[in-house]
This record gives C-alpha cells, sequence and structure tokens, in this order.
C-alpha cells in the first residue's frame, strides 16, 4: 500500500491496534515473569540472561520483519506464502544469529552473575544458561519464522502497513514465548546431568556447523555480516538491562508485581521505536525521506503522534498491570504511582527514541547499509537498558524501591 511522509489516521489505528496487543499479551508474560520468580532463587544468574534472550528473539525477527517490508514495498518479494531464495536466505541468516549470540548470552549472563557475587559456580551455570539460550532460540523459531512471514505477506495483502503490524507483534510473540520456555528449559536443564548436556552441547555444535555453510548467498551473507556487529552492540546494551534487574533482584522479589510490568513497559516502548524505525526505512527505501541530518516538518509531526500514542499506551501499562497484580493477589503499588511511573519513564523514553529512530536510519542509509539491520534492533536493545533505567530511576524518585 502507498506511504505518506506523514501519519494518517489509519496509520495511527493500525498502530494502537498492534500496540494494544503487545500490552496485553506482555502482562501476561509479566504474569509469568512475576509467578516464577522462585526459579531465580534456583537460578540467580537466570534474570540477568532474560533481557538479551528475549531482545535477542526481538532484535532478530523485527529486523527479519522489516527486511520482509522493504522487500513488499519496493516489489522485490511478491505478497506469496510460497518460499522463494529471497525469503530462504533470510530465514537461514537469522537462524545462524539466533544460535550464535544464544552462546555469547549464556557465556557473558554467567560472567557478570559471577562478579555481581550470585553465582558461585562460573563453569556449571555457564553450560546450563548456553543449554538454556540455545533451547530457547530452536523452540521460539519453529514458532516466530512462520509468525514473522505470515504476518508481514499477510498484512500488506489485507491492505495494512506491515511496518505497523509486523515488528509489534513479531516482538510481542517473541516476549510471550521466550519466557515460558525460558523458565521451562531452566527447570529441564537443572534437572539433567553432565552426559545429557554433553549430548546436547554436540547436537548444538553439529546444527551451528550445518547453518554456516547453508548461508553461502551474497544476500545471506550480506544479512549476517551487517548484523552481528549491530546485534554484539544490542546483547551488551541488553545485559545492561539485565544488570540493573539483579542488582536489584532482592527488591523485585519483595514486590513482585513491579515484575508484571517490566515486559510491557519495554515491550511497548521497543515496539513505537520500531514502528519509527520501520517507517523510516520504507520512507528512505521510497525516495520519500530525504536524509538529511535536519528532520523536516514531517518527521517533527510524526515524533508528536508517537508522543500522543505512547501517553495513551503507558497509561494503559500502569492500569492494567495494577488490575491483574489485584487480581491475582500479587504483591503491588497503589494504582496512581504506578501510572505515573509509566508514564514518566515512558515519556522520557520516547525522546531518546525519537533521535534514535531517526538519525540511526539515515546514517546507515547514507552509508550504504539497510537500515532494516541496523536501527531497530539497536532501538529495541537500547530501549531495554535505558527503559529499565527510567523505570528504575522513576520508582526511586517515588519511593518505591
Amino acid at each position: 500500500m502507498p506511504l505518506s511522509t506523514r501519519p494518517t489516521a489509519r496509520d495511527v489505528k493500525e498502530c494502537l491496534f498492534a500496540l494494544f496487543l503487545c500490552t496485553v499479551g506482555d502482562l501476561i508474560t509479566g504474569l509469568v515473569m512475576g509467578h516464577s520468580s522462585s526459579i531465580f532463587l534456583l537460578v540467580p544468574a537466570l534474570i540477568i540472561l532474560i533481557p538479551p534472550s528475549a531482545g535477542l528473539r526481538g532484535n532478530v525477527f523485527s529486523s527479519l520483519g522489516s527486511r520482509l517490508s522493504s522487500y513488499l514495498h519496493t516489489g522485490r518479494l511478491s505478497p506469496s506464502f510460497r518460499p522463494n531464495p529471497l525469503l530462504n536466505d533470510n530465514v537461514l541468516s537469522s537462524l545462524l544469529l539466533l544460535m550464535l549470540f544464544g552462546v555469547v548470552d549464556g557465556v557473558a549472563a554467567s560472567a557478570i552473575a559471577y562478579f555481581l557475587g550470585i553465582n558461585k559456580n562460573f563453569l556449571l551455570t555457564t553450560v546450563n544458561l548456553i543449554l538454556v539460550a540455545e533451547i530457547t532460540a530452536f523452540v521460539s523459531a519453529g514458532i516466530l519464522i512462520p509468525a514473522t512471514v505470515l504476518l508481514a505477506v499477510g498484512s500488506f495483502r489485507w491492505g495494512w502497513n506491515p511496518d505497523h503490524t509486523t515488528i509489534p507483534i513479531v516482538t510481542l510473540f517473541g516476549d510471550m514465548i521466550t519466557l515460558p520456555v525460558l523458565f521451562a528449559a531452566t527447570l529441564f536443564v537443572v534437572k539433567t546431568n553432565f552426559h545429557e548436556k554433553t549430548i546436547a552441547l554436540f547436537a548444538i555444535a553439529v546444527a551451528f556447523a550445518f547453518l554456516l555453510t547453508s548461508v553461502n548467498s551474497d544476500v545471506s551473507r550480506k544479512i549476517v555480516l551487517e548484523s552481528m556487529p549491530i546485534l554484539a552492540i544490542c546483547v551488551a546494551l541488553d545485559f545492561g538491562s539485565g544488570t540493573i534487574l539483579g542488582d536489584k533482584l532482592d527488591k523485585f522479589i519483595a514486590t513482585a508485581g513491579l515484575l508484571t510490568l517490566v515486559p510491557a513497559f519495554l515491550e511497548d516502548g521497543g515496539a513505537m521505536g520500531g514502528i519509527l524505525a520501520a517507517r523510516f526505512s520504507s520512507l528512505l527505501h521510497l525516495g520519500l525521506l530525504e536524509p538529511k541530518v535536519k528532520p523536516d516538518r514531517d518527521v517533527f509531526y510524526t515524533f508528536a503522534v508517537m508522543h500522543a500514542v505512547a501517553a495513551f499506551m503507558f497509561t494503559m501499562v500502569g492500569v492494567f498491570g495494577y488490575i491483574v497484580n489485584i487480581l491475582l493477589h500479587i504483591p503491588t503499588i497503589s494504582l496512581s504511582r504506578m501510572v505515573l511511573v509509566t508514564l514518566v519513564a515512558g515519556q522520557l523514553i520516547m525522546f531518546i527514541i525519537d533521535a534514535m529512530a531517526y538519525y540511526f536510519s539515515i546514517l546507515s542509509f547514507k552509508k550504504g547499509i539497510d537500515p532494516d539491520n541496523v536501527g531497530i534492533p539497536i532501538i529495541a536493545s537500547f530501549m531495554d537498558v535505558a527503559g529499565t533505567a527510567c523505570y528504575v530511576f522513576a520508582l526511586r524518585v517515588l519511593g518505591v524501591i
């Protein structure tokens, strides 16, 4: 469908629809996190692994969705569900990135937990977290790859803009799938013996070698080479979020209702950043946006619309989070303080997202790098650490923690 440089009323409706689904879905995810807080007592390092693990899923598959959207807008991909070489290259490269950074996530989470003093056995914890990360990657990929293709192609065929629907919903699915699978994988891995863990690590190595030899086209190599340094930065940023949560682990366990809000708050912010970045990417590819340092008036208009959307959505996050906590008897704070926390922290992070979405898109485009591989992953990951910091800051200012 044709794009306009200014968001239309239909664009806002599409965004609100996708973000509403994100909010409801991630409150379910937050409920899982709040109710599963006892697992953190069993494997304390797990709370450090959660942000980069969930972020990796969102970064890889939102970039996949954004690339598919750009292909559809520019005619490189027909709106059909039939397999084709371009789609296959995107899928294989996404799988390879998931496996590679699953290992990185496991090792880094164990190391950070060790230095924070919440991991007493570095080697065992490292093996456990690598297995947890890789099991989560395989299971989630089996669901998220077809979901991403279905959303991108299906929304385009239906007359919707995939930039407004694919990325928020895919990242929502990523969060909803990642946490339950990650918790289940943790319980499974902790109960397995050394021999079984050795076999599992060997199987992961074989699968990685197969994917490495399969990624041999120009398109897939470009995706992997452009994505690796960006995902490395994203992983580092996501571990900042995990470190902040790990440092306040005792307080979050004491008031588990605060954990319930975390996925929805971070997801909505990351989704709005993803919508902006995907929109700017499509406009750049179509030649409707000039990559210059000073944004056009239409860009500022887009920012203003997204801030209004953010005010509504972050209010919803606070209200829905409070209701869920009360109904399920999860320890929480007052409704007014909860809404104030999400509103203030949300608007602060939106100013940062505005600048990042625009400048990462235009700078990467001017350098000849696909913005779909750069802007969305960095924004989503930066949102995790900055959003967590803003959330904790608001909680501290209001005297909650």
